[in-house]
């Protein structure tokens, strides 16, 4: 076997390895420290793309849950956000007395079997509102009959429909505050963080190759150099921005959150077409933690909307 290559195959998250990453987090959730937040993002996601899936929201579930004047998660809980609303997954809640019941179906709720608690959208009269449930919930279960998981991208972050029949839940905020705050648009941008940290370990492949390459892969070489530079000043530049309060009201953080996801989208469609061109199919077809972590990158990085995303950049008031 080269050493340059390897054919261990990531293995399947688990609970414990969640819970971990996150205690070592401490208290970068907290205002003020947006820079080291995003950073632990692009190194979660340079480490392992699928865990990077199930960390991010908890981080994100943190900030909204401040924004909105709740709780902070219990030490020990893992939080994630299911906010996806695709036409073939509807959850409504409806009010009983002094509670909240949810039903219908919910899709694209990655980690279903590692987190507890999650942040969930379901529509009521007026629009959509967010709430709190607890996973341990009975009503709770995994959706057979809506579509499966097929790719081997981003397989492991255990991406399920789940069925909620009756779920109990807390409202967090009233009707469209769970979108209508500037953090919204930080939590995009933490996204960004981790689209970025995979490029990062693409690139790794890369440069551990650096005293083979010829004239034409060291270009490409410099090419990603430059790339993750300019997404890494990005990150760097709004994470300021963040905490100097310059991007406190919905519309300008939004102009600063789509065009820093564009650039980073940019680079991570650059490194990945580089890398490939520069070594050629073998790190794809020899080296499993290089081939996972591309098909990972590539399915992620999708939650950028491409040119529709850019077009509501250029409507946007200019703010730069």
């Amino acid at each position: 076997m080269n050493p340059i290559l390897s054919d261990a195959s990531p293995e399947p998250l688990s609970g414990g390895l969640v819970r971990a990453r996150l205690a070592d987090a401490g208290a970068i959730v907290s205002g003020g420290r947006t820079a080291d937040r995003w950073a632990r993002l692009a190194a979660w996601g340079r480490e392992d793309l699928a865990l990077a899936k199930v960390l991010e929201p908890h981080l994100d579930a943190a900030a909204i849950l401040g924004d909105l004047t709740q709780p902070a998660p219990e030490a020990g809980s893992v939080w994630a956000v299911w906010a996806a609303e695709p036409p073939f997954a509807v959850l409504t809640a409806d009010r009983e007395a002094e509670t909240w019941r949810l039903s219908g179906r919910k899709a694209f709720c990655s980690g279903a079997h590692l987190v507890s608690h999650a942040l969930v959208t379901a529509r009521v009269e007026g629009g959509s509102r967010l709430f709190s449930v607890d996973l341990a919930d009975p009503g709770l279960r995994v959706d057979d009959e809506a579509p499966t998981w097929v790719g081997s991208g981003m397989r492991r972050a255990a991406t399920e429909a789940l069925s909620f029949d009756g779920v109990e839940a807390s409202a967090v905020g009233g009707v469209g505050d769970y979108t209508a705050r500037a953090g919204f648009w930080h939590g995009a941008i933490g996204v960004a963080a981790c689209w970025f940290g995979g490029a990062l370990g693409v690139a790794d492949t890369l440069e551990r190759s650096a005293d083979r390459l010829d004239a034409h892969a060291a270009a490409h070489l410099g090419a990603v150099r430059a790339s993750l530079l300019a997404s890494r000043a990005s990150l760097h530049l709004a994470a300021e921005m963040v905490d100097e309060g310059q991007v406190e009201d919905p519309e300008s953080a939004e102009h600063l959150a789509q065009a820093v996801r564009s650039v980073v989208a940019d680079t991570v469609e650059d490194v990945i077409a580089r890398v490939g061109r520069a070594l050629g199919p073998g790190p794809l077809a020899f080296d499993a933690a290089h081939a996972a972590r591309v098909h990972d990158l590539q399915v992620f990085v999708r939650q950028h909307h491409g040119e529709r995303d850019l077009e509501r950049l250029g409507r946007l008031a200019r703010h730069v």
